[in-house]
């Protein structure tokens, strides 16, 4: 189909192609990014949904925690994301970056896994290295986000949001270590402990059951 202005139109970011002779399907196509300034914007949207679907796995996984500690790491990110997100958008209403809905592939997969695997686990102690284990995962992500969007910001002269996305860096290596001392003093320990005790209790249950029928046929 020939691009003419009839039967296509620029809108923002993307290129709608839209059908002749009365057709029913749109598709719509990504612009190419052609300056450092549309780059930034790019990421600086992926780094909203990214962000935006971090804080909703949060909220769901302090109702699931147990340990303290734990849930009090888990508010501390959803504080700190909330501040990020506000950050986060008033920069693009200066780079004249409106939110589109735009969907970040790679953080809502990593965000995926991680809720799938906790489903398909049934101990409370292992639920909580899972969910441990997902969200350092989420947030290695996030902080390579954050510092590739520093690197452009520095580049091209935004130093405001170049201090934003370094607080962003610093705060989530400080997190993550801490998260990382969690898991290693008291999740994970926790986690084998409950895992060999669920082994021996289904051991022991095996051995009793088989002491039965043979108790049954002695009888016999």
């Amino acid at each position: 189909m020939l691009l003419t202005e009839r039967n296509c139109r620029h809108d923002g970011w993307f290129l709608w192609h839209l059908p002749p002779y009365g057709g029913s399907s749109v598709r719509r196509v990504p612009m190419p990014i052609q300056s450092p300034q549309e780059l930034l914007v790019h990421e600086l949207h992926d780094i909203e949904d990214a962000e935006t679907q971090a804080a909703q796995a949060l909220q769901k996984h302090m109702k699931e925690v147990q340990n303290d500690e734990l849930r009090e790491m888990l508010e501390e990110r959803l504080k700190q994301g909330e501040t990020l997100l506000e950050d986060v958008r008033q920069c693009l209403q200066k780079l004249n970056g409106k939110s589109k809905g735009t969907r970040n592939s790679a953080a809502r997969g990593l965000i995926e896994e991680a809720e799938k695997l906790a489903k398909e686990v049934k101990s409370p102690e292992m639920k909580q290295a899972v969910i441990i284990a997902g969200a350092q995962k989420l947030e290695h992500y996030c902080i390579a986000a954050w510092g590739t969007v520093k690197a452009i910001a520095n580049e091209v002269g935004q130093q405001e949001l170049g201090e934003i996305m370094q607080r962003a860096v610093d705060e989530g290596y400080r997190w993550d270590e801490e998260m990382t001392r969690i898991a290693e003093s008291r999740i994970n320990p926790e986690a084998i402990e409950s895992s060999v005790r669920s082994g021996k209790s289904q051991s022991s249950g095996k051995s009793s059951s088989r002491g039965d029928g043979q108790s049954e046929k002695r009888s016999r």
